[in-house]
């Protein structure tokens, strides 16, 4: 009988995590094993984790390779007891916010089987969320911390069962922001086609819609419910407001992670009203778990775009978008250029791209930035990004350090998102784990 043949295995970077169960904070190594990605850590009281991060060493090592001057927050507090204990933002994070949601509540209209939010018992008791006034502290806040060029992101819960959402965006276009995006799942807007009129006229500069495939059974299984039509009618809505669309696209394997190329086929058909579709592998938070064999990765979304997106977008097109860490998220930006559709990434150099990035560019921003100093003839185009969001199992406090994407939390404070939605593998925030340790 033939030996078996022993694992190639490749140290990539050491750093440091958390433990899955207690959140505590533990050494980690990025190691490649036969060319696949993995994080592997070992907690003292729960034992050894390794968690894949991606299908392919050499993607992983290229997209390590983009390197952008780091840019650092305004302001931060003192660290005290070090990452993710000091989130707020402290003096250690190393990239300014390029953009800031503010949950507005914790109520929704809709009971999703896969939500990061808390359970649908706290959801219900929850209270409606702050007040204009403590919004308006919170607006201002922001804009003490970050100046006027970071977009906002209003959400929840669900924002649109607020009867003030347009209040709540006319003051933040007073206190002085430009971009304030709407994320929503689209009932409202599709129910009643002049609620989204009234955004407009409130300045709401966007949506970023929840949209998880193209057939009625993605949604049964990702949303409980048929949503199709729901979705498509939102769409319609804001076409007929003026407002444009990001489709967020959540990717479960199994589910529809064979409808990414079908997503972007239908985002290019539509461009006069989508302007971006944001791919957005699933994470486990809250009161959702994702099993090791579903967990999807950036590099194998990058991977299923170039098979399944009729050679338009190729795995090395999505290149780091320079706000944050390398692999935290990736995009392209395609436009009609000689008759067939072309991703900016391959009509550019890397040295092209780091010379053009401005650093003040919102995340969706980066690329069609870049198209309108380089290309000032060509026609609005489709942007690309794939995200990449940590949860206990591949927590990688160096790539928390350069978030640029955090949520408002209290006393004025800038959370990274991934922080801010840090769940054990239980369900249970860190505060809670230790307040069971001293009961």
């Amino acid at each position: 009988m033939k030996a078996a043949t022993a694992p190639i295995v490749e140290l990539l970077q050491e750093t440091q995590s958390v433990c899955p169960h207690c959140l505590d904070v533990v050494d980690a190594r990025i190691v490649a094993r036969d060319g696949i990605v993995f994080m592997e850590k070992e907690c003292p009281e729960h034992g050894e984790f390794s968690t894949r991060l991606s299908p392919d060493v050499a993607h992983y090592s290229w997209m390590n390779g983009f390197a952008f001057p780091l840019v650092k927050p305004l302001t931060g507090k003192q660290s005290l007891k070090g990452c993710p204990e000091d989130c707020g933002l402290c003096k250690s994070h190393l990239r300014h916010p390029t953009l800031v949601e503010i949950e507005l509540t914790e109520r929704c209209n809709l009971r999703c089987p896969v939500c990061f939010m808390a359970a649908e018992s706290v959801q219900a008791a929850a209270p409606p969320g702050p007040d204009l006034k403590h919004l308006e502290g919170i607006y201002r806040s922001i804009m003490e911390t970050t100046g006027p060029h970071t977009s906002i992101q209003l959400t929840g819960g669900e924002p649109t069962i607020r009867p003030d959402l347009p209040e709540i965006v006319r003051l933040g276009k007073r206190v002085g922001f430009s971009s304030i995006e709407l994320n929503s799942n689209g009932v409202k807007i599709a129910q009643d086609p002049e609620y989204v009129k009234a955004l407009a006229r409130a300045g709401i500069s966007g949506v970023f819609l929840q949209f998880d495939g193209v057939t009625a059974g993605v949604y049964r299984a990702i949303r409980g419910a048929d949503l199709l039509a729901t979705k498509l009618q939102a769409i319609e809505s804001c076409r007929q407001a003026g407002v444009q669309v990001v489709l967020a696209m959540t990717i479960i394997k199994g589910v529809n992670e064979h409808q990414v190329g079908d997503v972007l086929e239908f985002a290019l058909q539509h461009r006069d009203v989508i302007a971006g579709i944001a791919y957005q592998p699933a994470f486990g938070s809250g009161r959702f778990e994702i099993s090791a064999e579903s967990r999807l990765t950036m590099g194998d979304v990058a991977f299923l775009l170039g098979s399944q997106s009729k050679g338009i977008v190729k795995p090395y097109d999505l290149w780091p978008l320079g706000c944050s860490h390398p692999t935290c998220d990736a995009a392209t930006y395609v436009v009609e250029h000689g008759g067939r559709f072309k991703t900016l990434t391959s009509m550019i150099t890397r040295r092209e791209y780091v010379s053009y990035f401005d650093p003040k560019s919102p995340q969706g921003s980066v690329l069609p930035d870049i198209a309108e100093k380089m290309f000032p003839d060509l026609e609005p185009g489709l942007s690309i990004v794939v995200m990449s969001y940590m949860d206990a199992t591949d927590m990688d406090l160096a790539r928390l350090r350069e978030c640029s994407m955090t949520v408002a939390g209290p006393g004025g404070s800038l959370i990274p998102f991934c922080s801010y939605q840090l769940t054990s593998i239980h369900g249970k925030k860190r505060a809670g784990i230790l307040a069971g340790r001293a009961a």
